[in-house]
Parts: C-alpha cells; structure tokens; sequence
C-alpha cells in the first residue's frame, strides 16, 4: 500500500526528519555512483519521491540509510538504462563494486568528511572565500584575479597551496581518528 492510497494526510515529520538526518550520506553515495552532479542531483530527486511513496514500507526499527541506498541504487540503474546512449555508463558489475566499496568505506569517508569540515575552519577568510568563489560559484578565475586584482596564474597557485594544506590537515586528523 502506498502512501497517496493511505491516510490522505499522513504526518510527514517523521520522513523528513530521517531524510534530513541522512541527505548528506545519501547524496555522497548516489554522487560515488554517478560521475556527474546534475545526473546524481536528478536520481536524488527521484529517490526523494520513490522513499516518501514507499515510507509506509519502512521498518523503524533498522537504520534508514541503508534501507534508502537500496531505493537510491535503483534509481541510478533506472537512470543509467534511461541514459544507456551515453558513452561513459558503467557496467552493471562496476556499478555494484562502486557501491560495495562505497559502503565499506562509509565510516572513513565521514571521518574524512568530518576532518576536511574541521580543516576548513582553520583557514582564513579570504582563503575560505576564495575557496568559495572557485567552488560554489560559476565565477571564472579570471574574474575572481581580476576582483582580487591579481593575475590568473597567482591565484592557481594560491588555490593550490590552500588544497595542500588542506588535504595535509585532513589526512592528519584522518590518521588520528584512525588511532
């Protein structure tokens, strides 16, 4: 029985508290699966949808996110066959070992998740901005240089030594969860 044939008003809350709660997860593993942003924001949406018709189905007794991983891994199958035109669709069997590897690595990759949001404190502001500027926003580094009034050039540099020393951190902070 699905949602829409149940109670026409059923209390949404306790969806959306366990979507908010595993959106993170759930978006870092459909993004593991699929190699573009837009493709993977696309099957969120429709896992989204496929995990609120289904809810009534959903057991609160075991964790949710592997319960939604499964409904997300068939949603990128349901979008890779609906894409199968394109040339960079991975096979169904590179596809599973993707998902296998992502979900034995889960606990690294939030410790890492938690470490890199950790190291990105450390930083200053106008190297967190302009970490920013280049990653969440379609601003050019030639328009950032020019803002900032410097060249292209320098500020690669700068991008560069920034993710250095970030991934220095995060593999520091990493190496120390692991002890």
């Amino acid at each position: 029985m699905s949602r829409q044939s149940a109670d026409p008003t059923p209390d949404p809350t306790p969806f959306v508290e366990l979507i908010v709660k595993n959106e993170r997860a759930l978006t870092r593993y459909i993004r593991s699966l699929l190699p573009r942003i837009d493709d993977a924001e696309e099957v969120w949406q429709a896992t989204a949808i496929e995990l609120w018709e289904k809810f009534d189905q959903y057991d609160p007794t075991r964790d949710f996110l592997p319960w939604a991983q499964r409904f997300a891994y068939f949603e990128v199958l349901k979008f890779r066959r609906d894409a199968a035109r394109d040339r960079m669709v991975f096979s169904d069997e590179a596809l599973q070992a993707i998902a296998d590897t992502h979900s034995a690595s889960q606990s690294k990759l939030e410790a890492r998740s938690r470490a890199l949001q950790g190291c990105l404190k450390k930083l200053t502001a106008a190297d967190l901005q302009l970490l920013r500027s280049r990653y969440e926003s379609e601003t050019t580094i030639g328009s950032i240089a020019e803002k900032l009034q410097t060249t292209a050039k320098a500020l690669y540099r700068r991008l560069d030594r920034i993710r250095e020393r970030l991934a220095q951190c995060v593999h520091h902070h990493a190496a120390l969860a692991e002890e």
